[in-house]
């Protein structure tokens, strides 16, 4: 099971649809509540992007400058990966700003 985040789009005449969307797997968890990320990814349905995508940004900026969090992630994950999905939500946000965000 992984953990998936979308940015839910809809226009004034369309039906909602998948603007972005990412996953990973949740064993990156105990990362995103050290860099600060957890509410932004986790507690974030129905917000809009842009205003997750701060906390994001900061994640980022964290994980990329701090490789001693690898520490925090089981044998089976990857710091450049939690740094990819990172990236990729942030990215996701910030082309998508007025998107709603949806976890599962």
């Amino acid at each position: 099971m992984s953990f998936v985040f979308r940015l839910i789009s809809q226009d004034e005449d369309a039906a909602p649809s998948v603007a972005f969307q990412d996953s990973i797997s949740p064993g990156y968890v105990p990362l995103w509540e050290e860099v600060g990320v957890y509410d932004a990814l986790y507690n974030s349905d129905g917000r809009e992007a842009r205003d997750v995508s701060r906390a994001i940004a900061y994640g980022v900026d964290r994980v990329a400058d701090d490789e001693s969090l690898g520490r925090l992630l089981p044998a089976s994950c990857r710091l450049g990966e939690a740094l990819r999905f990172l990236e990729n939500v942030h990215r996701g946000c910030t082309i998508h700003a007025s998107a709603r965000v949806e976890t599962r």
